[in-house]
């Protein structure tokens, strides 16, 4: 049986940290607009509702897809908790076997977040409810209240050692909460027995409170949206190419920037077919080109460069690079058994 279930984004207006955040622009959009737009791309929900005390966060959220319940007045003070204002959806929404509450202050819990969180929940044994958590990077050993006094007493064990702790701590991100709608109301909260975790990384789970908040979040989609123009730009230049990657020659060229800005027709004397690709890395030429079959014909010599636009990529290790060229030239070989590879 399929679970029907809402999307609710709450999006309040006066918001003290920061005025007005939910509708503050994050480059290109509203800051709401991510979240309404995760909800809808995620293509799992019956309904996306934003819950709002604002006429101007309505014809927002409206534009950007979503449907709009006006919450009472009662509901728009700093005393409103966020059970209240989901039990007012939940009132007003009847027929739903549960709900996924998506705060607006997460932009960067995307769509596939949204329905990688929800398999998870519908597939798991007993799980009456689900939080997204971020691993942290301080221990909690290292947490404790100081009084006005401004004395470290409370700071009585030796921290010199406390990195060295095998055991991860988790905390909860704000951006997904998943509960069963009878189980939620009789509850109140999401977590105890029966909540399960949803992981997600340090950048996707950033959550805008204040003004340093906001301004991490414009560096990381300014970020995202450079890769965004990169890989645009890589497939469209893949595209470019296509008529000449079946063309036959003794030497094929495969790589990035440098075989791709060389203008070359013939090596020692024998004709090339130049496959280089500007700003690709390893991994995106294997899925993007070798694993597609989009090369039918290679030739006898191959010339691959690989790595040196890995070394950028988020993350780098030297064994990934190492995987990727090897899936390559497996890949290069499929192609043509009796290829003479040269790195």
């Amino acid at each position: 049986m399929s679970l029907k279930k809402i999307a609710i984004i709450p999006a309040r207006s006066g918001s003290k940290g920061l005025p007005n955040k939910n509708i503050l622009m994050l480059l290109d959009r509203p800051l709401i607009a991510y979240t309404i737009e995760a909800a809808i791309n995620s293509d799992v929900f019956d309904r996306v509702v934003v819950s709002t005390d604002s006429l101007e966060y309505k014809s927002i959220a409206e534009k950007y897809g979503a449907e709009v319940i006006m919450r009472p007045e009662a509901l728009s003070s700093d005393s409103a908790t966020s059970f209240m204002v989901i039990e007012d959806v939940l009132n007003k929404c009847k027929g739903y076997h549960y709900f996924v509450l998506l705060q607006p202050t997460s932009p960067f819990r995307n769509y596939k977040h949204v329905m990688s969180a929800v398999e998870q929940f519908e597939y798991a044994d007993n799980a009456k409810f689900l939080v997204s958590v971020v691993e942290s990077n301080k221990s909690s050993a290292l947490i404790k209240p100081i009084d006005d006094s401004l004395s470290l007493r409370n700071f009585n064990c030796d921290f010199s050692n406390y990195r060295r702790q095998n055991r991860k701590e988790y905390y909860p991100n704000g951006a997904i909460f998943i509960g069963y709608v009878a189980d939620y109301l009789r509850r109140k909260h999401f977590f105890g027995e029966g909540s399960i975790a949803y992981i997600m990384n340090k950048e996707d789970s950033i959550d805008i409170d204040d003004q340093l908040d906001f301004e991490i979040a414009i560096l990381i989609q300014n970020k995202k949206n450079k890769k965004t123009m990169l890989d645009n730009s890589i497939i469209k230049r893949i595209s470019d190419k296509k008529d000449i990657f079946n063309n036959a020659a003794p030497i094929t060229l495969i790589g990035h920037s440098i075989f791709d800005y060389w203008d070359i027709d013939s090596l020692c004397g024998l004709k090339v077919n130049n496959l280089g690709i500007a700003g690709i890395d390893s991994e995106k030429y294997y899925r993007y080109i070798l694993e597609k079959k989009l090369i039918t014909s290679v030739g006898d010599y191959v010339v691959l460069i690989s790595g040196t636009n890995d070394i950028v990529l988020e993350g780098w290790k030297a064994e990934d690079t190492i995987i990727w060229t090897k899936k390559l030239i497996d890949g290069i070989k499929s192609i043509n058994p009796n290829v003479t590879i040269f790195l």
